[in-house]
């Protein structure tokens, strides 16, 4: 039986938006806001650079893994209820965080609170799916929504520099405390619950495997950066990983209802869209942990200095994701990502020219140009995913896209980690690895732009 609804009139549109909305803010304001932190968590629990890849690359690797099976999950057991005990989950998470004494512990409850992230964005999408099925107006919402989305990316640090001045970083996880009783509270009197059982089943040994071969990927590449290519543990770490994921690939063919839709690859707008939010999460997500790193380590600015220094991008992306929704309900989809993404490729390549000196308006620049490709391509990201499957599937769709972005995320800073690590300075590692941001993400716009269909 399904059981699915729709808001039936304006008045309640936004209480019912608030929940999913700040639900979505939390987890993905912890993508960035540690980012700003991250020099003072090196001195406080003396770190190394690796940990620190892993105090970011642990909460994104459970969030993309998890995220897979996040989306199934809402669908069989009920978007409201699973949505809901992800954000009771990841406050829990959040405050464990905040206690942590060691890097090891603060790893440790990262994952963990990446897992229960996991639910978050896709039940959201979801949702916003189920209550909107009338195109233009989800795409609208969409359009709202991932406003939100990428504002907390980029609010992260403009939050977390001030607190972790003010009141150390362990502040920016505290933070998550209070809005998450708030997400549940009002959730819980608002949200509207949907399901559809039949179209989704769990998966286990893929969701196993999917830990497996993208945590060990991860592990492969960021040893790799730091011990060596050649050495025996990273060897090891990435034959496990291409191992786990053909393992993966073969196991989801097979299954009746797979919780990634391999076969949806096939289609040219879906895999397409997935290959470009793989290299957004690579390009663009993976770029901002080390640019955090060059404000405060190379320049010199304290966390509420490199806080300010991203405002352009914060008001861009913000600006931007307020009219990318109109943009794809007038002109579809391929006309805003692929200005989008081209916006991405011309800031990363040109932040080459950055230097421990580069005047800050040609940073504030760059950052502007980036954020408005942020949000102009990443709209349509998002809705073009959900228009290539049966609306029934909306949860499978939403986690796919946005599992293939976080996992971008997760393998763009190990890599990108890795280019930094293997050169003499970080100024000269850090052009190296913009370079490689960049190129990448122009491939992926030569792509769209030659082969996907106009709609």
């Amino acid at each position: 039986m399904t059981l699915s609804t729709t808001v039936p009139h304006k008045a309640g549109t936004g209480w019912f938006l608030a929940p999913l909305f700040l639900g979505t803010f939390m987890s993905l304001l912890d993508v960035s806001i540690v980012n700003i932190a991250l020099p003072t968590i090196q001195s406080d629990l003396t770190t190394s650079l690796a940990q620190l890849q892993w105090i970011v690359d642990g909460y994104i690797v459970a969030l993309a893994a998890f995220m897979l099976t996040g989306g199934s999950l809402a669908d069989r057991f009920g978007r409201k209820a699973v949505f809901l005990i992800g954000v009771a989950g990841f406050t829990v998470a959040s405050l464990a965080c905040a206690l942590a004494d060691s890097a090891d512990w603060l790893i440790a409850a990262r994952v963990v609170q990446g897992a229960a992230a996991s639910v978050l964005t896709p039940g959201a999408m979801s949702l916003i799916a189920q209550a909107f099925p009338e195109p233009a107006r989800r795409a609208r919402i969409i359009g709202l929504w991932s406003s939100v989305a990428s504002s907390a990316f980029v609010l992260g640090p403009l939050i977390g520099g001030p607190l972790t001045e003010a009141f150390g970083w362990r502040s920016v996880f505290y933070l998550n405390v209070p809005l998450g009783m708030l997400t549940v509270v009002v959730g819980l009197r608002r949200l509207r619950e949907s399901a559809d059982p039949e179209h989704a089943s769990p998966d286990v040994v893929g969701q196993l495997l999917a830990i497996g071969w993208i945590g060990a990927l991860t592990y492969g590449i960021i040893d790799g950066g730091h011990r060596g290519w050649t050495e025996p543990p990273v060897l090891a770490a990435l034959g496990l990983a291409a191992v786990l994921f053909v393992a993966f690939i073969l196991i989801e063919l097979r299954q009746q209802r797979p919780m990634l839709p391999i076969r949806l690859f096939a289609r040219p707008e879906f895999g397409l869209v997935n290959l470009a939010a793989f290299v957004m999460g690579f390009g663009t997500f993976g770029s901002f942990f080390l640019l955090s790193i060059y404000l405060q380590s190379v320049r010199g600015a304290t966390p509420t200095e490199a806080a300010l220094q991203f405002l352009p991008y914060v008001l861009a992306n913000t600006t931007a994701g307020l009219l990318a929704g109109r943009l794809v309900s007038r002109f579809g989809g391929r006309l805003p990502l692929v200005a989008g993404y081209t916006l991405i490729t011309v800031a990363l390549l040109g932040m080459l020219v950055l230097t421990p000196t580069t005047p800050y308006p040609v940073i504030a620049v760059l950052f502007v140009i980036i954020g408005f490709g942020l949000s102009t391509g990443g709209v349509p990201t998002n809705t073009m995913a959900l228009h290539a499957v049966p609306r029934h599937s909306s949860g499978m769709a939403a986690s796919t896209v946005n599992a293939t972005r976080q996992t971008g995320t997760a393998v763009g800073v190990a890599v990108l980690g890795a280019v930094v690590a293997a050169q003499p300075t970080f100024t000269d590692g850090l052009r190296h690895a913009l370079l490689v941001a960049g190129v990448a993400t122009g491939v992926v716009t030569v792509l769209l732009a030659t082969r996907l269909r106009a709609k």
